[in-house]
């Protein structure tokens, strides 16, 4: 998909880069920026809607990049994005779990807390809210980890 974009004009980019120049540099900055701070796969997410903006700004037109298929590309990204962050979260509730701490409130809400994980759920609901280094990850299905994680903090505390 992304060869198509590059097959252009070379007279084009060359143009591109004599006029904007100062974009590219702005991208490069901010791709080493988020290289650098951000930690998960998120970067990954971020330096390729950087990689993206700078190639739709270039001058290309719409029509030019097919944005039917840009459209499938990111969103592939994101769901492989999602998916892994998930995968992360999960490892992470296998690896915590002896360090989880629970707590229950009078109102029938729980939260259970590790280094990297929040997850917080009503006792007895079929789903909980997990939060994953501060980046909430929505409402998950109550699975065999999840449970076996929850039932180990209960146990610990």
């Amino acid at each position: 998909m992304l060869g198509e974009l590059f097959q252009a004009d070379l007279e084009t980019w060359k143009q591109f880069l004599t006029d904007r120049w100062y974009v590219l540099v702005i991208a490069l900055i901010a791709l080493l920026i988020v290289i650098k701070i951000v930690k998960t796969v998120v970067k990954w997410l971020l330096v390729a809607v950087i990689v993206i903006g700078v190639l739709l700004y270039s001058g290309y037109s719409l029509e030019d990049l097919r944005v039917d298929k840009l459209k499938e590309l990111g969103a592939q990204i994101t769901e492989q994005a999602a998916a892994a962050l998930k995968r992360e979260a999960l490892e992470a509730m296998a690896g915590e779990a002896s360090d989880a701490v629970y707590t229950a409130s009078e109102d029938g809400t729980f939260t259970v807390q590790t280094a990297s994980l929040v997850i917080k759920g009503k006792i007895g609901d079929n789903e909980v809210s997990v939060t994953y280094h501060g980046a909430p990850l929505g409402r998950w299905k109550v699975d065999e980890t999840i449970a076996s994680l929850i039932d180990q903090a209960k146990a610990a505390g």
